[in-house]
């Protein structure tokens, strides 16, 4: 299963937001008994498919995000809106960082409710502070209320919404965005370019400041009581 980009092999500095979104994955994969149905709803390239050996594994996708992935991993490409299964299909559902690219996110939820078996549970997550991305097909960022709204809304119950992180974490997480304000050099395409090239000794001095302000910040959330100005929410709603 070839990957564009693995998930699994980010380290928490080089990209702190997914490295929290792959944590509660991790949990949640060690938490599904064995054999269960599991969808990953908005998989991607299944990056996260070697995680459920243990389950019967299920990825679907539109194939429309990112343009470098490898959407042949996938075991269905359709619409979270209109999910081409019956009713009760899954034990559970995985949902990551999603569903702020669907326009209809009342009728995905209520979609992925449909196909929950009864007693099964939805593991979400989104970002709440993040660029827009993967356009034009980003549409919107949650609060937790939001989150917890459109769940119940949709039927499920016993929804628990989370911080992932707190405002220290925020701040680590998108100080590495100060990088993007300079020009690009080109490298990652092979076209090179004069001005982003100039532009190089400034980035690679700022780098290293950059990841040790991060482990500063990182080091000072705890601090952080309140959790509500975080870089993002996961979520556990039951049907």
């Amino acid at each position: 299963m070839k990957l564009k980009e693995d998930f699994l092999a980010r380290s928490k500095l080089r990209d702190i937001g997914r490295w929290h979104i792959t944590q509660f994955v991790k949990q949640v994969a060690d938490l599904l008994p064995e054999g269960g149905r599991l969808l990953d709803a908005g998989a991607g390239e299944c990056a996260y498919k070697s995680l459920f050996s243990r389950q019967r594994y299920v990825g679907i996708d539109a194939a429309i995000g990112d343009a470098r992935w490898n959407h042949h991993n996938l075991d269905v490409i359709g619409r979270l809106d209109n999910l081409p299964f019956a009713n009760d299909s899954f034990d559970a559902i995985l949902c990551t960082e999603t569903l702020e690219h669907v326009a209809r996110p009342e009728e995905t939820l209520a979609e992925l409710f449909r196909v929950l078996k009864p007693g099964g549970c939805l593991f979400l997550t989104t970002p709440f502070a993040h660029e827009e991305h993967q356009i034009p097909h980003d549409y919107f960022r949650y609060t937790s209320y939001a989150l917890h709204s459109i769940c119940t809304g949709a039927g499920f119950s016993e929804v628990r919404v989370e911080s992932s992180g707190g405002l220290f974490t925020r701040m680590a997480y998108e100080l590495p965005s100060v990088l993007s304000a300079f020009p690009e050099a080109g490298w990652k395409s092979g076209q090179w370019k004069l001005r982003g090239v100039i532009w190089l000794p400034v980035k690679a001095l700022l780098l290293p400041i950059i990841r040790m302000a991060q482990l500063v910040l990182l080091g000072l959330d705890r601090f952080d009581r309140r959790r509500i100005y975080p870089f993002g929410w996961k979520a556990i709603a039951r049907k």
